[in-house]
């Protein structure tokens, strides 16, 4: 063997002596704080519950009320324990934190040390976005005091050591269900719009006959075509506006106020020449619900002379031409 062979043996040895440590006699060993376990404290404790269904209907306003009922019992009859309160978000949707006014509120007043623990459902109720719901715990647990969160029916308490591992889990699996729903809901109107089964909202010049389709409104259809007509004689949207205003004529919701902009989703809706275009615009984010132009992210349905017209199809080209070309100026 050579001598940079031996120099290996002899590094490699002096690593096992190192690693085989001193006698465990010499140190003197100083055990960290234990956690408490959800049942374990002997300490008063502040608790407060947080409750919250997604819908405003009275299946779900029962179970909301049920819920605080429930919450409220549970924690004034719990020896040690003083009753903080009940944090709620009513008909607010799960997917954002941002609107939920009771979570923020709950998030303040741990962080100005009125809390100790925080009783809810389950991470659907909770939250149903994985990133604000570990965002939420991870707040809570680093404060000084850390305050715990306890999930009933997922059987999870957040300062238990194996809580953050099976929360990042089972938040994953609440984070599915919003997208699956989303999922099924595009497949299902992607079948009616491929049947020409279309959405009709409410659109001025036209009204819906008990089978949904659209009839002309002979009253407000007089309104649709002044506009194209002004639109094509060189009036701005601002000034049709202010002429619709000054004569009284009513928008859709009945309104005598009248502005650019709803000027602008007159002259662009096909409908009124008769045609219709499903899906003009998308949500590309289930968690943000933000709706997108299309701009061939999705599959479109044209179907025309779907309805009556109330202007051609020449003066409906011609006023989205002028349009097109006037934005382009503009640019």
């Amino acid at each position: 063997m050579g001598s940079s062979g031996v120099e290996a043996v002899d590094r490699k040895q002096k690593i096992r002596d190192r690693y085989k440590g001193v006698d465990a006699s010499e140190l003197e060993v100083i055990p960290a704080k234990a956690v408490e376990g959800f049942g374990e404290s002997t300490s008063v404790r502040r608790v407060a519950a947080y409750v919250r269904v997604s819908t405003d209907n009275d299946e779900q306003t029962s179970s909301y009320e049920l819920q605080k009922n429930y919450y409220t019992e549970y924690i004034k009859a719990q020896p040690g324990w003083e009753f903080v309160g009940i944090y709620d978000d009513e008909g607010i949707s799960g997917t954002s934190l941002e609107h939920r006014k009771g979570m923020q509120q709950l998030i303040e007043d741990c962080k100005a040390g009125k809390i100790d623990l925080v009783l809810t459902k389950s991470i659907a109720r909770f939250a149903r976005n994985i990133v604000d719901c570990l965002s939420v715990i991870e707040t809570l647990k680093n404060l000084d005091p850390p305050v715990g969160v306890k999930f009933e029916a997922d059987n999870i308490y957040t300062l238990d050591s194996n809580g953050r591992m099976i929360l990042t889990i089972l938040a994953s699996v609440a984070e599915e269900e919003p997208h699956s729903k989303s999922i099924i809901m595009n497949w299902s109107i992607d079948r009616r719009f491929s049947r020409g089964l279309f959405l009709t909202p409410a659109l001025l010049g036209y009204d819906q006959d008990e089978d949904g389709n659209l009839v002309v409104n002979e009253s407000e259809a007089q309104t649709v075509r002044v506009i194209y007509y002004l639109y094509l004689n060189g009036f701005s949207y601002t000034e049709i506006a202010e002429l619709l205003t000054e004569y009284g004529r009513k928008t859709k919701l009945g309104n005598t106020e009248w502005n650019p902009g709803t000027i602008v989703g007159v002259i662009a809706n096909e409908r009124h020449c008769g045609d219709v275009l499903a899906r003009k615009t998308f949500t590309p984010n289930f968690l943000t619900h933000k709706s997108k132009k299309n701009n061939n992210d999705r599959t479109q349905y044209r179907q025309r002379d779907h309805h009556e017209a109330i202007v051609s199809r020449e003066v409906y080209n011609a006023a989205n031409h002028l349009r097109a070309s006037r934005n382009y100026t503009k640019k």
